[in-house]
């Protein structure tokens, strides 16, 4: 008999988890495809392009969507099942609520194996491939070679760091960029990026910034300024070409391993300059020596800048890698919470999708909010997230216990 209800579970549970997994995907993708209409008709890009730019955007869509359509069906399927009194008459024939939800916990196990694997080995492909074709087609965009919180090279003769980026509104925020040329470091809170598609032109715009600049090895200048005025000349040429260099979301476990230890050496060495120089100005300001005060503070100075984009870095790494398997174990947190709560609250159909649709935005927006406590804050990762999965584990274990026995709290507020 066990095995029957199991099936018939099953059954049930598949064709609203499938329809889910659709419509969430399509909903997602509608800002996409907003996106891609735009590169196509403004921007004059070729249809195979934009085409081949939607196929490897699905994959990262389908990386949140799964473990939202496992909750929708879940609490569609047991708010069916309670509004038809089905659930009611197994437990009268000596069922425990565990037994029940059996079968789809299993389902979702397998279904969580298999997430693990496609966030480790196709999503980090995917995501490679679209930023490439997205590179190859910066020359219509070139705001797009200037991703957040990386030091980026993709301008011959500058190296350019955005901390954060507002592209309604063409703001950048914590900007530093070095001309390798000139050598001159350049430094600002804030600015505006503006693109000149006509003349081949990328400008910066910076306010209330600082200009250091190391001469002869020798002397070293700063000079303070309200507004300052950057034109880097852009490459217009579209050229189709593979790159090694990965970001943290096109790495499996095994490339972020490595990059994490990489990162971790690279900070060791740069503290260990930074003492160095340190020591190096102290000695110098002792002996008024202020040329070479000034010279080992400017150094200073950029390695610490460096030293904040490696350590940032470093904590992206970390968060990507909890990432792959916390959102996966998500869907197993989902069935814990959603089979009671549907049971529980009597809601399938429409106020089922909703309900679950709510859970999961809650649950999302704890993943955003551990992503920048650890990226900006200091949060350790692993924490950052993993501590969603645990605080709605929690909660599915108390309304696990509640359905078990039969006690709705707070039922009143869902009549």
């Amino acid at each position: 008999m066990n095995r029957l209800i199991d099936r018939y579970f099953i059954r049930e549970f598949i064709p609203p988890f499938v329809f889910s997994i659709f419509a969430l995907t399509f909903i997602l993708l509608m800002d996409q495809l907003f996106r891609l209409i735009d590169l196509f008709v403004r921007k004059g890009l070729p249809l195979d392009i934009v085409g081949q730019i939607l196929i490897y955007t699905l994959p990262l869509i389908v990386s949140y969507t799964a473990p939202m359509a496992i909750l929708v069906a879940i609490v569609m399927n047991f708010g069916r099942f309670a509004q038809d009194n089905e659930i009611l008459a197994l437990k009268t024939n000596g069922l425990s609520f565990f037994s029940i939800m059996k079968a789809p916990f299993m389902f979702t196990l397998l279904f969580m194996i298999f997430l693990i694997l496609f966030n480790n080995y196709i999503l980090p492909e995917s995501n490679h491939r679209v930023r490439n074709l997205m590179l190859d087609v910066s020359r219509k965009r070139p705001a797009v070679r200037l991703p957040e919180g990386i030091f980026t090279n993709e301008f011959p003769g500058y190296t350019i760091y955005i901390g954060k980026k507002d592209e309604r509104h063409s703001k950048i925020y914590d900007v530093t960029i070095y001309d390798l040329k000139n050598g001159l470091m350049i430094t600002a809170p804030n600015g505006e990026l503006k693109d000149f598609e006509e003349t081949d032109i990328l400008q910066f715009i910076l306010y209330n910034g600082e200009l250091h600049q190391l001469i002869d090895q020798v002397k070293y200048q700063r000079t303070e300024f309200s507004k300052q005025t950057i034109n880097i000349k852009i490459n217009t040429d579209i050229v189709r070409k593979e790159r090694k260099h990965r970001n943290e979301n096109e790495l499996n476990v095994n490339g972020l391993r490595v990059e994490i230890e990489k990162a971790k050496r690279e900070i060791d060495n740069l503290k260990s300059d930074i003492t160095k120089f340190g020591n190096e100005a102290i000695n110098s300001y002792m002996e008024g020596d202020m040329h070479g005060y000034d010279v080992a503070r400017f150094q200073i100075e950029k390695k610490l800048s460096t030293l904040k984009g490696k350590m940032r870095r470093h904590s992206r790494y970390e968060i990507e890698i909890n990432k792959k398997f916390s959102l996966a174990f998500a869907c197993l947190v989902f069935v814990i919470i959603g089979a009671p709560f549907g049971y529980l609250f009597k809601r399938g159909g429409i106020a089922g999708i909703l309900l679950g649709i709510l859970l999961f935005s809650s649950y999302y927006i704890l993943v955003l909010a551990g992503e920048e406590f650890a990226d900006r804050r200091g949060f350790s990762s692993f924490w950052a997230m993993w501590l969603p999965n645990l605080i709605l584990l929690a909660f599915g274990m108390c309304l696990f216990i509640f359905a078990e026995y039969e006690r709705i709290p707070f039922k009143r507020l869902f009549k």
